[in-house]
Parts: structure tokens; C-alpha cells; sequence
């Protein structure tokens, strides 16, 4: 069974499109209040960063998008069952698109399980739609924080999707998990490669897209960028065999 649904993701905007909209003038503002006060009520920056969405690649019906050691994949269902035949899982790492669905994945050992379960509701807030019951309940473990398991409380999405619902911007942000270090990304042949950065990169030829929160600091801070030579093929039709 295919991790994703291939025509969601297709549907994400390209990373020229999404910059353009990300550049409109109450967006910083947006990000440094309330966006930053949702993360902060639920302690999602610890484990989280906002992602501006966009999308890499053409799936197809098989196909998803599976990063290793933080550089992203093109992968297909059978090379998917090869890396689970050796001993490791596939599990969520980017959370995008309207219904802010996992649109990328990323190899842990097995030692890292998945579960299924609600986290108490840490505020009253609007009920969450009947959809999102089944799609929200995963609790992630991640390779380098082992003893603090990931979790994305259901609220904490339904409360970010509020907040972008009401300022126009539904669409143009999801969660990403957040990387031991800043980074980078660039396109090295078919390959979206994922390096550490310092912050030396030239300012020009990179867009910011992860933004991360500390809960002692106001603002936020770039957390990861991509180049902007990388190439994005055109949305397919929902016809064929994509």
C-alpha cells in the first residue's frame, strides 16, 4: 500500500510559487506571533519547525519521498520494502497540503516504533474535524532523541490550521521535524542534498524555508533554506497512470 496519496502531493506548490507568496508583507509578522504562540503553547518547538510547503518531485501512484539522513529520495514501493527488510522503519517527518497530511518520510531503525493514541487536550479549542481522527493519531520516534519520543498533538494541527485559516495563508505552511543543526538544500543531480549550515551560504541564491521557535527568545529563526536553482517538475494530470 502506497505511503501517500500521490495526487496530494502533486498538488503542492512549487517552490517559486510558494516563495512568492510567502513574500507578501504580514507574513513575518504572522510567523513571529501567533504561529510562534501556537508552537509555544503545546511545546511543539521543541521537536518542530514551521515549513514553508512545497514540493520536490513527481510521484507516481508508488512512489514517495523518503529522506536519509536528511537528504530527500525518490522511492518506490519496492525500494521502500528493501530498506524495511533491513532493519529499519519508515516513518513521518513532513506534515503538508490543506489538510496538513505526512507528504515526506524518513528512515529510523527499528528500535524507533510507531504508535497510535490521543494526547490529552492541553486547551479548549475548536473540536477537530471527523477526517482528522484518523490521520493525526501517530505518535514518532526519532533517531537522534531517542529518551523524548516526537508527538504532534492533534490540537496543536487544528490550532495551526485555525490560525492560518483566519489569515489567508491555509496551504502555505506545514511542520517539518526539526534537524539537529540548520541546514541547507540543494539539488545534486536527481538528489534534493541536505547539509549543514553555518549560516555562510550566499544569501542570495537560497530561500528560507523551516523556522524554528525557542520559547526564551521572540521571533524565530531560519532554520533550514533551499537553494533556488532547484528544479521542480509540473503538476501531472489526474489522468494516466499519475
Amino acid at each position: 500500500m502506497p505511503l501517500i496519496d500521490n495526487t496530494h502531493y502533486n498538488e503542492l506548490p512549487s517552490l517559486e510559487t510558494a516563495y512568492t507568496r510567502r513574500q507578501a508583507k504580514h507574513i513575518d509578522n504572522l510567523i513571529q506571533g501567533p504561529l510562534r504562540d501556537v508552537f509555544i503553547k503545546y511545546g511543539a518547538q521543541k521537536t518542530f519547525a514551521l515549513y514553508l510547503q512545497h514540493r520536490h518531485h513527481r510521484l507516481g501512484r508508488n512512489d514517495a519521498i523518503v529522506k536519509v539522513h536528511g537528504t530527500a529520495h525518490l522511492m518506490n514501493e519496492e525500494d521502500i520494502v528493501d530498506i524495511e527488510a533491513m532493519g529499519n522503519k519508515i516513518i513521518p517527518a513532513t506534515w503538508m497540503g490543506k489538510d496538513m497530511l505526512a507528504m515526506e518520510y524518513a528512515v529510523a531503525p527499528t528500535s524507533y516504533a510507531r504508535h497510535s493514541f490521543f494526547l490529552p487536550q492541553v486547551a479548549t479549542f475548536n473540536p477537530l474535524p471527523a477526517t482528522w481522527l484518523v490521520t493525526l493519531t501517530c505518535v514518532v520516534l526519532f533517531p537522534w532523541d531517542r529518551a523524548n519520543p516526537a508527538v504532534i498533538p492533534p490540537h496543536f494541527i487544528a490550532e495551526l490550521d485555525h490560525v492560518l485559516t483566519l489569515s489567508d495563508c491555509k496551504g502555505l505552511f506545514g511542520i517539518d521535524t526539526l534537524a539537529e543543526d540548520e541546514w541547507s538544500e540543494l539539488t545534486v543531480g536527481n538528489a534534493s542534498v541536505v547539509v549543514s549550515s553555518n549560516g555562510n551560504e550566499r544569501e542570495e541564491a537560497y530561500i528560507p524555508v523551516a523556522f524554528a521557535f525557542d520559547d526564551r527568545k521572540p521571533g524565530f529563526r531560519v532554520h533550514g533554506k533551499c537553494g533556488k536553482d532547484h528544479k521542480h517538475t509540473s503538476k501531472p494530470s489526474r489522468s494516466g497512470d499519475v
